[in-house]
């Protein structure tokens, strides 16, 4: 230390954790990385793969069988989650098809019910604020899991939507400000 220079220890920011994925990471974690393993250099094929299969739900959203709906948005999560852990290619790659298939979602929950659009658009942003402060900031307290159950609950009780689709997009803009702000105040 310079003579007349203050040495001051900045703290890091809080680690927020998203709220469900470490739990659910502890208890599928070892068996998802068993069956990883055996995927090697496929992953990205894999990560494709799931992202397709994602896509597929919006289409049955959107003609209303929401619950084929949510159970093949629920198997394109396991096979993301599966492509994640086989290669570290995944990195960059399987975050980004994940926030199209989030997004996709309240776009097929507009296109059954052009009522839910609004509410739709709202989730879809702050989805969209949410990937942003990721991509820069690391992860909030909203990730896959929470938004996975939300869209089930949707699916379940489609009358529903807006209030999930308003509570979920709140959740996002508050998770990517406090990520922001933590980073910012450093």
């Amino acid at each position: 230390m310079q003579s007349g220079s203050i040495d001051v220890a900045v703290p890091n920011p809080p680690p927020y954790k998203a709220m469900l994925d470490a739990v659910l990471g502890r208890l599928f974690g070892p068996a998802l990385g068993a069956v990883a393993r055996r995927f090697g250099r496929g992953a990205t094929a894999l990560a494709l793969l799931a992202f397709v299969v994602g896509l597929a739900a919006v289409p049955l959203i959107a003609w209303n069988f929401l619950w084929a709906g949510a159970a093949v948005f629920a198997v394109s999560q396991i096979l993301a989650a599966i492509a994640a852990r086989a290669s570290a290619e995944n990195a960059s790659l399987g975050p980004v098809l994940e926030v199209v298939n989030f997004a996709a979602l309240p776009f097929g929950f507009a296109l059954g019910d052009p009522a839910r659009a609004l509410p739709a658009v709202f989730l879809m942003f702050g989805l969209s604020a949410q990937a942003a402060a990721t991509l820069r900031y690391g992860r909030g307290f909203i990730a896959n899991t929470e938004l996975l159950i939300a869209f089930a609950v949707a699916c379940v009780f489609p009358d529903r939507f807006s209030l999930v689709a308003y509570i979920i997009g709140v959740l996002c803009f508050v998770s990517a400000g406090v990520r922001v702000a933590a980073r910012r105040s450093v």
